[in-house]
């Protein structure tokens, strides 16, 4: 595994150069365009330690890989392809009700359903309200993940607190190695996303939400679980209505919070 950790640096500048050639870029919001290539180092990442993990757990099972690698293809294909000029899941629908036209967010909504869908069926959950339980946290968690994406290292910030939440609950002893893992893969992201030198894109942003929703179905209480519901419907909510970063500009501590660890000039 420690030689494992010495790929992913590597992974990161392949895939830049890589995504950067095939002109998978986008303009950030400083009016740069990068290549959306972190969601790809992000899978490489997640495979690489599923595959050589010595826990036979659900969240690195093969029904697992598929339902976030499927996440990651239907992100990539909103990445380069998608409409920018029109906003919001409200937005979409109306253009789909209005000009017949299904989008490729649509598109990933959809595909994000059915690979939800497929998930929980293999769990086979005891009642309906575990499938609405399970399918709601499968589904939204990578929507919202999507529109915290808007500016570096916020889905970064709040995969690491997904993190320190949740790790209390997942008893396992963690061999140095993996911790030697996991630390350079959350370090290149810092790098990668603080410096804007690259972007997760939708595929990225998509794809995290998707690990984060696994863990939260398998490891977190049922209250808690009901905490991460309501949360993710209010914020999914509000996304409807106004930016998230015009919300933190309004707000003096989640602006400083919002701008800790950038390195940008």
């Amino acid at each position: 595994m420690i030689i494992l950790s010495f790929t992913l640096p590597l992974v990161a500048i392949a895939s830049m150069l890589f995504f950067t050639r095939m002109n998978w870029t986008s303009t950030n919001f400083l009016k740069r365009s990068i290549p959306y290539s972190i969601g790809f180092f992000v899978l490489y990442s997640y495979m690489t330690f599923a595959i050589f993990s010595p826990w036979d757990i659900y969240v690195f099972s093969g029904v697992s890989m598929i339902y976030l690698f499927g996440l990651w293809l239907i992100g990539l294909v909103d990445d380069v392809m998608g409409d920018r000029r029109t906003k919001g899941l409200k937005g979409h629908l109306q253009k789909l009700i209005q000009e017949g036209t299904f989008s490729t967010a649509l598109l990933k909504l959809t595909g994000t359903i059915m690979l939800a869908y497929v998930w929980i069926s293999l769990m086979e959950p005891a009642t309906v309200e575990q499938w609405i339980r399970y399918s709601v946290i499968l589904i939204l968690t990578p929507h919202v993940m999507n529109l915290f994406d808007t500016r570096p290292l916020r889905v970064w910030k709040v995969s690491l607190l997904h993190a320190a939440i949740f790790l209390p609950y997942v008893v396992v002893d963690v061999p140095f190695a993996y911790y030697l893992f996991l630390l350079s893969f959350f370090f290149l992201f810092y790098v990668l996303d603080g410096h804007a030198v690259a972007m997760l894109g939708d595929n990225g942003a998509t794809l995290i939400g998707g690990i984060l929703a696994i863990v939260t179905v398998l490891y977190a209480p049922v209250l808690q679980q009901y905490v991460v519901i309501t949360l993710l419907i209010l914020l999914t909510v509000i996304a409807e209505r106004i930016s998230f970063s015009k919300w933190i500009e309004k707000h003096p501590l989640m602006k400083r919070v919002d701008k800790w660890g950038l390195s940008i000039k």
